[in-house]
């Protein structure tokens, strides 16, 4: 009976910190987790847990059962097959975050480095669908013809990376 008294108040009154649980939603295919690790060493996709509290409620509040650092989209245009848009976090040699998009070949993946941010920047990855997209500082305009790349720095700012073909374009759509 005591036993079960000190277990009962273990799990009431025990630390209030739970350790974020790693999600299937982050695991990247074995044959992608070793071209990232040829290319970018020991960086890693960014996770739940590497969010701030608030950021983590904003991003399962819409983006329920998701990693924050993975999105699968058809980023290349609607005839090609989904690729995989990636936030990876301590990439060398300074430590950096970086977004790369991971596009499926025949044996391998093919890496587009899209994007460079400081490292401790705090950035979660989405996918939106095809539309016209426009940057109110610089007037630009693009036209996706498939999905778009969507990195969002919660309560700062928001960006679109759409592929125009060659590379992907940049467009600040909130700041």
């Amino acid at each position: 009976m005591s036993f079960a008294l000190l277990a009962l108040g273990l799990a009431l009154f025990g630390p209030s910190e739970v350790p974020e649980p790693k999600t299937e939603s982050c695991v990247l295919a074995p044959a992608l987790r070793e071209a990232l690790q040829r290319r970018f060493g020991t960086s890693r996709v960014l996770e739940a847990s590497d969010l701030y509290e608030d950021e983590r409620d904003l991003f399962r509040k819409e983006h329920q059962g998701a990693c924050p650092g993975m999105a699968r989209g058809q980023f290349f245009g609607p005839r090609e097959r989904p690729a995989l848009a990636l936030v990876l976090l301590g990439v060398e040699p300074r430590r950096n975050v970086r977004l790369v998009v991971a596009r499926p070949a025949l044996s391998t993946w093919t890496l587009v480095e899209v994007d460079e941010m400081d490292a401790g920047t705090t950035a979660v990855v989405s996918k939106d669908k095809p539309a016209t997209y426009t940057d109110p500082r610089s007037k630009a305009t693009r036209q996706s013809a498939g999905d778009v790349v969507v990195l969002t720095g919660y309560e700062t700012w928001r960006r679109v990376y759409v592929w125009n073909g060659r590379t992907f374009e940049r467009l600040q759509v909130t700041h």
